[in-house]
């Protein structure tokens, strides 16, 4: 094979990949590496950059705040806010920690990175910045980029000035709650990390493939012998019509469900996971495809390795590397290679010699020669069963796990349900969580078999007993403060559909996750207790409605909903004390139990107790 001509836009982007050197971890760098090898940037949105603008040009400008976690992009927002109004793109280059130039009639202060400077520095500038912007007619506005802890950390340790400390309580508002009420405090916060990663996976992916330094393979020698350039047949992957859409909306379900958990992706470990599923192998330096080397992992018959695939979670990188990178463990976290069911690893083992398999196996493992049915999968394959020996064990099962992670990102949607999609994942209830978001999203009504399973579910874990009822939540207590895994004691049945004030729904939650709501009566006293349901909770349910035991299946989760049940405890309480149906009557009390009928669903036997 010819050696591979090198493309300037291939070597970049290794820039933004997991290397050892962590040169993708600041902007610096990367316009540095731009301007040495003279290509395009790579320009994905901004989005505050407009609104910051605006804000800036106005004749009443207000002094910005721009926050988040590593790597969202503070540094990018910020260097071309300086460039827009005319601040020297040389000068920013120097490096300063303060940069400032005239914006108007005044003068505009530009700190990149708050936790660059010096307690001292921080704490001179976070004063002058707190007497700037209480002043209704400042003569300077700022622009100040910083983590959300190094943030609140400069601000203790600055002079606890009057306007100081408006300006902190301000800030702390704006994080928590998103609005400043104090009027006389004259500043944005803006907050990076609030930004859908869900979204900007799928931008990035299209911006990075489409990039005009591609044009540089078109003289490539390799590009004339077919599947020779992994890089360009996962280029070619990433941008195909029909397979490239799958595995982008596979690839976004994934980044989607970890948010709605709590588990952010910056821009940054996009850009690191876009590139590395594209210029990923094992054998390659650093675990990232040069042009160069290319010829060589041909002629060493593994070229399969470079699997778009097994890239996604970091396989071609040593295992070491993959756990302590931040990205990687939490893609990994899903278990997609290492859960499966049956009916796929029967078609991934058995499907070329099973007659019921066969036209399957054609159509979804064969059918792909370079990352499916390769040679060496079906010799290892072959070995695995006629052999069945240790060695042939262990050659297998690696490959067979690399089969399973494709096979996610590959199988069409009309296979989704036959071979269940999401078993391949720990989130067995993933894609009905993803399709309930739609729905909520849409106000479409939710389907009954998903309210129905989640009823289910919350009973059995406020009861302690396999009910069935799926109509009623039966609110239940164990009538002490101890530990007893059963709840004995009925306290209420709360109507699932709406009827005489009670209503157990499912309604969107901030950042278009998805939450319970429980009505127990009329009006607003009580008002409606809130539970958001993330993915891990949805999750839990799901199997505890299954039938499996609450506590051993996740006692975080477990602990979550008897605090939720507690809460609904105290709103029947407080209910009942408004309608007065607490006191005895004439020295006798009226005790309710659960008790299981014939067909698991909860009734109530009713025990009448002198006091």
């Amino acid at each position: 094979m010819p050696a591979a001509p090198t493309n300037r836009w291939v070597k970049f982007l290794r820039n933004y990949g997991p290397i050892p050197t962590n040169d993708n971890m600041y902007d610096e760098t990367i316009q540095r590496a731009l301007g040495r090898l003279k290509i395009e940037p790579l320009v994905l949105p901004a989005q505050f950059l407009d609104a910051i603008l605006d804000n800036f040009r106005s004749e009443d400008p207000q002094t910005e705040i721009l926050t988040g976690t590593a790597g969202d992009g503070k540094t990018y927002h910020c260097r071309e806010v300086w460039t827009a109004l005319g601040g020297p793109g040389t000068e920013w280059n120097r490096g300063a920690k303060i940069q400032s130039l005239v914006v108007g009639s005044r003068e505009f202060i530009v700190i990149k990175d708050l936790s660059e400077l010096k307690a001292e520095e921080s704490a001179s500038i976070l004063e002058q910045m707190a007497a700037d912007v209480t002043d209704p007619k400042p003569s300077r506005i700022y622009l100040i980029a910083a983590n959300h802890g190094q943030l609140l950390e400069k601000l203790k340790l600055a002079p606890q000035t009057e306007a100081l400390k408006a300006v902190t309580k301000a800030i702390e508002n704006l994080l928590v709650a998103g609005t400043n009420p104090d009027p006389s405090v004259r500043l944005n916060l803006r907050d990076l990390s609030q930004a859908p990663a869900s979204e900007m996976i799928g931008l990035i992916v299209e911006k990075m493939m489409s990039h005009p330094g591609w044009s540089e393979c078109d003289s490539c020698p390799l590009r004339d012998d077919k599947n020779a350039c992994p890089i360009m047949e996962n280029r070619r992957r990433l941008q195909d019509e029909l397979d490239g859409a799958i595995f982008r909306k596979r690839l976004t379900a994934l980044v989607d469900l970890s948010e709605q958990n709590g588990v952010h992706f910056p821009v940054r470990q996009s850009l690191a996971l876009v590139t590395n599923i594209l210029l990923g192998h094992p054998k390659a330096t650093d675990g990232l495809m040069s042009c160069g080397e290319v010829a060589g992992l041909e002629e060493q018959g593994t070229l399969h390795l470079a699997s778009i695939y097994r890239n996604v979670f970091g396989e071609n990188l040593s295992a070491r590397r993959a756990e302590k990178t931040d990205l990687f463990r939490k893609l990994n976290s899903f278990g997609i290679g290492s859960e499966t069911s049956n009916r796929v690893d029967d078609l991934l083992v058995y499907g070329a010699d099973d007659p019921d398999l066969r036209d399957t196996y054609q159509k979804l493992v064969l059918v792909d020669p370079i990352y499916g049915g390769t040679p060496a999968y079906t010799r290892a394959q072959r070995a695995y069963l006629e052999e069945a020996d240790e060695a042939a064990r262990e050659v297998f099962l690696p490959m067979l796990r690399s089969q399973r992670q494709r096979l996610f990102f590959t199988l069409p949607e009309n296979n989704e349900s036959e071979f269940e999609l999401w078993d391949l994942t720990v989130f067995r209830y993933g894609g009905t969580y993803l399709d309930l978001i739609q729905k909520l999203k849409a106000r479409e009504a939710v389907p009954r078999g998903v309210m129905s399973m989640i009823v289910r579910g919350l009973n059995r874990v406020f009861t302690g007993m396999l009910v069935q009822n799926q109509d009623e939540m039966v609110l239940a207590t164990s009538g002490s403060h101890s530990q007893s895994k059963t709840s004995p004691l009925l306290d209420e049945m709360i109507s699932v559909p709406r009827q005489q004030g009670e209503e157990v729904s499912l309604v969107p939650w901030e950042r278009g996750g998805v939450a319970l709501r429980v009505r127990v009566s009329r009006g607003d006293v009580p008002g409606p207790i809130v539970l958001q349901l993330t993915p891990t909770r949805f999750e839990f349910l799901g199997r505890v409605a299954e039938g499996s035991l609450p506590s051993s299946f996740s006692l975080e989760c477990h602990e979550d909903l008897l605090a939720f049940k507690a809460k609904l405890l105290s709103a029947t309480e407080r209910r009942r004390a408004i309608d007065e149906d607490d006191a005895p009557e004439d020295g006798e009390l009226m005790l309710r139990f659960v008790e299981l009928q014939n067909d698991g669903r909860a009734g109530q036997r009713r025990v009448l107790v002198r006091i």
